[in-house]
């Protein structure tokens, strides 16, 4: 089968060098599928980045004019990569088309016509019905736009990456449940397997996009409640994005300058595994997520987390195993579920025993199997 999917973004290399899980889900599906397909990936040409490449048995074609990785992004240029991923699959043969984000779907979508082939479209959550602007500002008028306009396309079928996104995609969006399929994120267990490594005592990790959203904010709140109990706290911040300089100024203003990290962008996953794994907790404090796959790395790693209970982490860590939940929004929760897991080695050890069942659910390669049965059922 020939494949093609369309995303924003995706790594330099076979190492998934990555920002953001959308891309990482890409990856993954795309290598494990290469070993029985051809498989191609559009995306956009990131600054430095070759317009055409190969690697992990992946075809991949870079287009638009060049640009750096952004969450959002200058409405020219993500206009020009739409635009030029269509004259790009245009020249292609494929067999099925998927999109992988609200850039990539109109692409995908209007390539997979012009074949009269299957158009999937992965979606990791639904912003429809308020979110956009609750989440974006202003700005998110035009995505909500947007959005309605890809939901009312004839797409063959959606992979949700959660239950919790198949249930937006069918009261939000109006699709009928026989076309969502539910295909989780994944990992590569044997990527986490590093060893014994030194944990730094009251270290507290996120990996993420710098956006409000994610409420790193609360994560540095909670900080400056536990400092008293904690002299030696350490918060590590992985990652990159607009609120980067609002967060520092805040970590100054509360006293944590000595007591914050902010690592920017780590170009090798494994180095941002390895941060994960000395950390004595995950904290994932967003108000929205699709499905967060850092938090099953994290377990991975040998990490409880400390995560805001919101549907798509529940469901993820099957109502709370590996970790603490937390009251979304409420810093003062979340500052006394990570103390007790920081004092209690017993509760913080059973966090550590429930991992396994965890993971069980979440192996790239059985995940990539999965949607090739979409793609095959698509294709009929």
């Amino acid at each position: 089968m020939k494949i093609l999917i369309v995303t924003e973004f995706f790594p330099f290399s076979d190492q998934c060098d990555v920002k953001g899980g959308v891309e990482a889900r890409a990856f993954h599906i795309a290598r494990h599928l290469a070993k029985r397909h051809k498989v191609t990936v559009i995306t956009s040409r990131e600054t430095g980045t070759k317009e055409k490449d190969s690697f992990a048995g992946i075809e991949v074609i870079r287009v638009g004019n060049e640009r750096d990785y952004s969450q959002g992004g200058k409405l020219s240029a993500r206009l020009s990569f739409v635009r030029e991923a269509m004259k790009a699959g245009k020249k292609l043969n494929p067999d099925v088309v998927d999109g992988y984000n609200f850039v990539s779907y109109p692409a995908a979508y209007k390539i997979a016509r012009l074949h009269k082939v299957p158009a999937v479209a992965t979606y990791h959550d639904v912003w429809i019905g308020g979110e956009w602007v609750k989440n974006m500002g202003p700005s998110g008028i035009l995505g909500e736009i947007v959005e309605r306009r890809i939901l009312s396309m004839k797409w063959s079928h959606f992979i949700a990456v959660s239950n919790y996104t198949k249930g937006k995609l069918e009261t939000r969006g109006k699709v009928e449940p026989s076309r969502i399929t539910v295909v989780y994120n994944g990992i590569d267990k044997e990527k986490y397997s590093l060893g014994e490594l030194k944990k730094q005592p009251d270290s507290i990790c996120f990996v993420g996009r710098l956006v409000k959203y994610k409420r790193v904010d609360l994560l540095l709140k909670a900080a400056k409640i536990m400092l008293p109990e904690f002299p030696s706290l350490l918060i590590k911040i992985i990652g990159v994005g607009p609120e980067r300089e609002s967060l520092e100024k805040m970590a100054n203003e509360l006293g944590l300058k000595e007591h914050v990290k902010f690592f920017g962008f780590v170009e090798k996953h494994e180095d941002v595994v390895k941060e994960i794994a000395t950390s004595k907790l995950f904290c994932l404090p967003s108000d929205v997520e699709g499905f967060g796959i850092v938090t099953v790395e994290a377990l991975a790693a040998g990490t409880p987390f400390i995560n805001s209970a919101i549907p798509p982490t529940i469901e993820v860590t099957d109502t709370g195993k590996g970790g603490q939940l937390f009251e979304p929004g409420n810093e003062l929760d979340l500052a006394d579920k990570a103390s007790e897991l920081l004092k209690d080695k017993s509760f913080y050890d059973k966090c550590l025993s429930e991992a396994p069942l965890v993971l069980e659910k979440y192996d790239w390669e059985k995940l990539a199997f999965q949607v090739e049965h979409v793609y095959e059922n698509a294709a009929k």
